[in-house]
């Protein structure tokens, strides 16, 4: 090696030292958001929405107000909801009202609680026998009502549902749940509840199943994937790192989570199968998988490519504050597009808009001369080589600009995986996709989770099959 090609690997190292000196000092001291403020703008850069540029003015005069002549604003008291019970406590004087008119009245609202209160449902089905000989009694009986899930036992669709629930959305561990029935003099097991979990779960599948079916029929998905640990799959007593894998239809709010083993693009054949149209992505090798077909068209997320730039400023780079900008303000417009609901006019202000900005961005990062291994070098890298994913949003108005609602429904996920820490075998992380899955579809679609669960397992024995999708946790 050559003393010039030592001198410049020496320079290199010590730039990317620098990076991760001062990327470190940014994580413990520096803001953490990737919100661009207005303070970053070069003066000589012009927002894309010239009208709406303030106008620069004096500062006024700063009036210091004694404290004692300061007026406190008064607290203002939320008004309860609506949609509350009202239970009604009429209060009189405590004097004989004889000789006295009612002239108004001053209503007092408090939100009170009541604890999550078990009782026993006794269903009492009397036996009749028709007056006869004995040999030949008729006797009848009322069939137990179809509203009970789960035959020979003593558990309800409400029980089931407060325990899954309380699991996948609340990240309560069952063991947890158990301590909370115990204060009430209730005793059930670990078991009895993991066999509640796996029984709720089975009668589902079926609409489980119909939810895969949707999420393949779309036209237009976001996919990701998170970890899992899982028992029972690895070395005896250590868990096994498995992966959810996401797929969000933004359009129709509906998601649907599968669980696998690994990571590999064969599992993207597993789920999707035949599904058609545009699967938006981050940078992940095993998506390229979509170049290779003729049926799917990948797009990428400005949220990743932003990133890069944004560690890369964190890290002392001030060039990398050129493309911060200007993605900037691409989600400038995006945001002024946020109430638009036609497809058309939002491709038409993306053409007008955002083409200009993102054709200047490209040019900018394809003269950039940097050092490969930097954060501004591998920003850049990450820029170029997705160049084709990053325009595609721009052809058609029903596309978003990134990833950021699939990542929004990963959250519970990783909330969960600090409280349970792992899922106990195979079956219960499919159990968990299941249940993750039906549960960001309510949310999304403002279903309250837990009346809907209840009400679907009452009703989804007697539920014609053709019938099934009327039971998705969908408007």
């Amino acid at each position: 090696m050559s003393k010039d090609d030592k001198i410049a690997n020496l320079e290199q190292e010590n730039a990317q030292l620098k990076t991760q000196l001062s990327m470190l000092q940014s994580m413990l001291y520096g803001s953490k958001s990737e919100k661009r403020k207005q303070a970053d703008i070069p003066d000589n850069q012009l927002s894309i929405f010239a009208q709406d540029k303030e106008q620069k003015t004096e500062p006024s005069q700063e009036i210091t107000v004694p404290a004692h002549k300061r007026k406190k604003k008064k607290p203002v008291r939320t008004a309860l909801p609506e949609h509350l019970e009202r239970v009604e406590e009429v209060i009189e004087p405590d004097h004989d009202l004889d000789g006295w008119h009612k002239v108004g009245e001053d209503v007092t609202e408090v939100l009170e609680c009541e604890p999550a209160r078990l009782f026993v449902r006794r269903i009492i089905r009397p036996r009749y026998v028709r007056d006869a000989d004995q040999e030949n009694s008729e006797f009848s009986q009322a069939n137990l009502p179809s509203d009970l899930p789960f035959p020979k036992s003593s558990t309800s669709a409400s029980l089931a549902a407060q325990m899954v629930v309380s699991k996948f959305i609340d990240h309560i561990p069952i063991h947890r749940f158990i301590k909370q029935f115990e204060r009430q003099g209730v005793y059930l097991k670990n078991t009895t509840l993991i066999d509640l979990q796996k029984r709720t779960a089975d009668k589902l599948s079926i609409l489980y199943d119909t939810l895969t079916q949707k999420i393949q029929q779309s036209n237009y998905l976001q996919i990701d994937e998170s970890t899992i640990k899982v028992m029972g799959t690895g070395k005896k007593g250590k868990p096994h790192q498995g992966y959810m894998w996401y797929y969000l239809d933004p359009k129709a709010k509906l998601l649907s989570i599968h669980y696998a083993s690994g990571r590999d693009r064969k599992y993207l054949k597993e789920h999707l199968h035949n599904f058609s149209g545009y699967a938006q992505t981050d940078g992940y090798k095993a998506y390229d998988y979509f170049d290779q077909t003729t049926t799917i068209t990948q797009l990428n997320c400005w949220a990743h490519a932003r990133r890069y730039f944004f560690e890369a400023h964190k890290g002392g780079d001030k060039r990398a504050l050129e493309a911060v900008n200007l993605i900037g303000q691409l989600y400038e417009l995006e945001k002024s597009l946020k109430e638009e609901s036609n497809p058309k006019i939002i491709y038409q202000q993306r053409q007008k808009y955002a083409l200009p900005v993102i054709n200047t961005l490209f040019e900018w990062a394809k003269k950039l001369t940097v050092l490969p291994k930097s954060q501004l070098g591998k920003a850049i890298h990450y820029l170029l080589n997705r160049e084709k994913g990053l325009r595609m949003y721009l052809t058609d108005g029903k596309l978003l600009i990134d990833n950021n609602p699939i990542e929004n429904k990963i959250r519970p996920l990783a909330i969960g995986r600090k409280n349970y820490m792992f899922a106990g075998n195979e079956e219960g992380a499919k159990q968990a996709a299941m249940f993750y899955a039906f549960f960001a579809t309510a949310k999304m679609n403002d279903i309250e989770p837990f009346e809907w669960l209840k009400s679907t397992l009452e009703k989804i024995d007697d539920q014609p099959i053709n019938k099934i999708e009327e039971l998705l946790p969908v408007k």
